[in-house]
């Protein structure tokens, strides 16, 4: 299984943009995300569309089974 890590977060336009984080730690919790969405808005290192992130949404894992074909 392939766990990642879903940050979303809404733009100035309104519309919504995920940020994945390959591997996060398995014991990760929501008030972590919340304090490191907050840096990254702070930051206004990441942009879309040439759009900031405004305001975190949600923080979600993302469990993926990858089953090879043989």
């Amino acid at each position: 299984m392939e766990k990642t890590l879903e940050l979303i977060f809404t733009k100035s336009d309104g519309a919504k943009k995920t940020l994945s984080i390959a591997d996060p730690r398995e014991d990760v919790t929501l008030a972590e995300a919340q304090v490191a969405a907050a840096k990254i808005i702070e930051a206004g290192v990441l942009t879309s569309g040439g759009l900031g992130l405004n305001e975190f949404v949600e923080a979600r894992i993302k469990v993926v089974t990858v089953t090879v074909l043989a």
